[in-house]
């Protein structure tokens, strides 16, 4: 076999590993994270998202400050021990039953953070192995193993809650995380060989990155394309969490059980997976081929807009959960791979700073802004008020994905020799 062929074979499964065992770690233990938050009052929710801004405000620069350091691909493993430790240290408290509220909150903020960064962090690494033609071709396989890992991980937590309990779902979240690790160091054993595959002017992938602790953001406030990416997260985050309160005022009021919410959000979990690894099995690769990334990013504004309409004028648990459904694998299984599609043609540096930037800080003030402007509305004019801010959002949404669709053809073209 091609060595070349061999070493994207190798990317690829054990990418999809890596990714499969990540997003298994994340989705054992948010069945009972979104069922636990709901004994909270509503209008904590986002006070919670506002501490979790905060959290990740703070994080963000730590972590370019620590690529300023260490090599940038060596310091991806060591986050998530770090991640890892964490979980086991829940675990501990968890069985000891120390401050249950205080608790709770602690590690609905962190599960966010996790959520955010590790799966940032990840495609970062891939990004950095590989260049935009090979990436068209290997997304959507990758990200597949990482759907995948959403239908274990909400199966592992059904069939072995009743025995092990949620500090042993912890415990196994950490383990399948120290797995993910293992298959990240096979990847960049694999990615060794597609030499090339990314530009040699961004010098030496082991080296460390120098700046200071806001270079990332620094890179944002100068880039036009990074910053309309930023542009198109906020959008993500305001309709997705639009679409989140939506669903606490729901699931509030027709469950009450809490282990019957977390069985309806297993649910949810599930059928999101099996769609979206439809998408990633049968539609990105083509998808991306033939149109590029900015047809598909258009796909998940008019996909949300539709969602937000028909929640608010037939709100019910079944409606909840085709919109849910639709929405989240539309996210997972189409805009993720063309969104992580973007960051092959900015510079090595920039894919592990500036990216982590935008899908953290950028995301979660998203949130935090959609809380508060979520309250306003409601208290305004209603549902009606509501589906009335999406409408401007959308276009906004997709203006973002037309210029990114032209940004990247365009730097694709100027790589080209």
């Amino acid at each position: 076999m091609d060595p070349r062929l061999r070493s994207q074979l190798g990317v690829t499964l054990w990418g999809a590993g890596a990714f499969a065992a990540l997003l298994a770690s994340y989705t054992a233990f948010r069945p009972v994270r979104d069922a636990l938050i709901l004994d909270n009052n509503p209008d904590q929710i986002p006070w919670i998202f506002l501490g979790t801004f905060v959290v990740i405000s703070v994080l963000s620069p730590v972590w370019s400050a620590i690529l300023a350091r260490w090599s940038r691909r060596t310091v991806v493993p060591l986050a998530y021990h770090v991640f890892a430790l964490c979980a086991v240290g829940f675990f501990l408290a968890k069985r000891a039953d120390l401050a249950p509220l205080a608790l709770g909150r602690a590690f609905y903020i962190w599960s966010a953070v996790f959520n955010l960064f590790v799966v940032s962090v990840l495609w970062s690494l891939f990004a950095d192995l590989l260049g935009p033609s090979i990436a068209r071709r290997l997304y959507g396989l990758i990200a597949a193993g990482g759907t995948i890992g959403t239908l274990v991980g909400p199966s592992l937590t059904r069939a072995l809650v009743g025995t092990i309990g949620v500090p042993g779902v912890l415990l196994m979240s950490a383990v399948l995380l120290e797995v993910a690790v293992l298959c990240i160091y096979q990847v960049r054993r694999s990615g060794a060989g597609l030499a090339g595959a990314t530009s040699s002017s961004d010098g030496d992938p082991d080296a460390p990155a120098g700046g200071g602790a806001f270079t990332g953001i620094a890179y944002v406030a100068r880039s036009p394309y990074l910053a309309t990416i930023v542009g198109y997260v906020l959008c993500t985050a305001f309709a997705a969490t639009f679409i989140y309160l939506r669903q606490f005022t729901i699931v509030r009021e027709a469950i009450r059980a809490t282990a019957t919410r977390a069985e309806y959000f297993a649910t949810i979990d599930i059928w999101v997976a099996v769609v979206t690894l439809a998408f990633q099995t049968v539609l990105v690769r083509p998808a991306l081929g033939w149109f590029g990334p900015g047809i598909v990013l258009a796909v998940l504004p008019l996909a949300q807009l539709v969602g937000i309409s028909v929640l608010v004028a037939a709100p019910s648990l079944t409606v909840l959960m085709i919109v849910q459904v639709i929405g989240r694998s539309a996210t997972h299984g189409l805009t993720r791979p063309a969104r992580e599609l973007l960051f092959t043609v900015v510079t090595r540096d920039e894919k592990y700073r500036a990216k982590h930037a935008i899908d953290t800080i950028a995301y979660r003030f998203g949130d935090v802004a959609a809380g508060w402007l979520n309250t306003a509305l409601l208290a305004i004019g209603g549902g009606l008020a509501l589906v009335g801010a999406a409408v401007p959002l959308v276009a906004i949404w997709l203006g973002c994905a037309a210029f990114l669709g032209a940004g990247f053809r365009r730097r694709v073209t100027q790589e080209k020799p």
